[in-house]
Parts: C-alpha cells; structure tokens; sequence
C-alpha cells in the first residue's frame, strides 16, 4: 500500500499526495468527489489539481454536464524525473563552473591505528598520477603497516605503473626487494646526506599529501589541496636534491 510519505519522495507535497491516493482510487471523478475522498476542502482541491495537471498525472474532461478529471498513468513521474536528470546533466556543469577555486577549501582525512595507516596507502593509489614522492624511514613504515601489507601494495603500485621518487634515511635499509628494489621496482631512491633523519613517512601523489607519524602512536592523515601538494613537493625537491644515490 503506498503511503503519503513515498509520493512526497516524489516530488508531491503533503496535501498533494493525499489527493492523488484519493484520486487513484476514484479514476475519474468530479471536485466534489475527490474533495470528500480525501477530506480537503473544495477550493484546496482546485488549486492541487491545476498543479497536478501542470505536472502531467491529472487530466481534466469537460462535458455537457460537468467537469471531471481523470488520473493519467502514474509513469508521468518516472518521465518527469528523466527531463529533470537530463536538465540537470545541462546545468549542473554551467554551475559548477560558476564557483571560484578560492572556495574550495582543502579536504583532511584523519586515520589512526594500523588499519588506518593501510588505508592512508591506499588513498596513494586512487589518483591520476603516475609519479609518487616519498620521504620515508623504511623501518617504520614497515613496523606501521606491517611487511605483508607492503609487499602487496608495491605490487599493485608497480600493476598501476605508478613510478616513485623514493628519499630514504641511511639508517635502516630494507633488504625485501619488493620494498628495496630500485629501477625493476619503478623506483628512483636518494640518500638523505648524514645527520638527516625523519622518522615519520611524507608522500606525495597529485594533489594528496599523505603523512603518518610513527612516533606518536600510528596516527596520519591526508590533505588533498592543490596548494599543500605544490608546497610539500617543492620541499621535497629540494630534500632530494641534496640526497645521493649511495
């Protein structure tokens, strides 16, 4: 039994709903009678009715005697969501194209926990790019998300083609080559020169700067902000500029 409520998902107003139940049930039927069957009064009726026979689901039949109205196929609504959507799909981008780059704000993510951390790999994965930028101590990534984890995640980044300029600290190499392989692995890897250690992991891909402090407890989170990225990235550069290969 369909209830008021669903048609008002519809697009109907309250009262609107309640005399097209009524009129469902009439099918073809005069003011008077669909004003008794749905208990609104007459002049409320008429003015329902011209509405809903603006939107297509009533049709008024004038006779020698009186006028009368007829429900359509109740198929209108599906027709009337369709021009809506198609209107729509015309003017949202108009809209969208209306609105300044200065009030799109960045967007923050916070993750916590070992899962959380995984999760923030994973956002890596979800760009465009093919050019990831990491700053990172290798052992505590390891310790954050765990060996298996990023043994699988260096697979589908490598089944993405998504290359990384990787700068590691000298103090704790990995020996898995899935985590320490170079150029079979799309990676480019510096050495930060000595006396330069950052425990924590710094990545940038697109517009996302990703960043996990394993010293605190396993807590990151992701920025996705054009400006940041281009700051955090000319940071970089500059980090791996004064990086060695050896």
């Amino acid at each position: 039994m369909i209830k008021e409520k669903q048609l008002e998902l519809l697009g109907l107003g309250d009262k609107e709903a309640r005399l097209y139940l009524a009129a469902l049930e009439l099918v073809s039927f005069t003011v008077l009678e669909v004003a008794a069957k749905s208990g609104l009064k007459r002049p409320t009726c008429y003015l329902i009715l011209d509405e809903l026979i603006r939107r297509g689901l009533i049709t008024m039949v004038l006779t020698e005697k009186k006028k009368q109205y007829k429900v359509e196929s109740p198929t209108a609504f599906i027709r009337q969501a369709k021009n809506n959507l198609k209107y729509a799909e015309q003017v949202v981008p108009a809209l969208s194209a209306m609105i300044s780059p200065d009030q799109e704000k960045p967007k923050m993510k916070y993750y916590f926990g070992q899962k959380g951390m995984q999760n923030i790999f994973e956002e890596t994965l979800t760009t465009r790019s093919k050019t990831m930028y990491y700053v990172s101590s290798n052992a505590s990534r390891v310790q954050t998300v765990g060996d298996d984890f990023l043994k699988d995640y260096a697979r589908r980044r490598i089944a993405k083609r998504i290359k990384v300029k990787n700068v590691r600290m000298r103090e704790d190499q990995p020996t898995e080559p899935l985590i320490s392989g170079a150029t079979e692995m799309l990676r480019e890897i510096r050495y930060a020169p000595k006396g330069v250690f950052i425990p924590d992991t710094i990545c940038v891909i697109g517009q996302k700067v990703a960043i996990i402090f394993t010293e605190r407890g396993n807590f990151g989170f992701v920025i996705e902000s054009p400006e940041f990225s281009q700051t955090i990235l000319a940071l970089f550069n500059i980090l791996w500029n004064i990086s060695t290969e050896d």
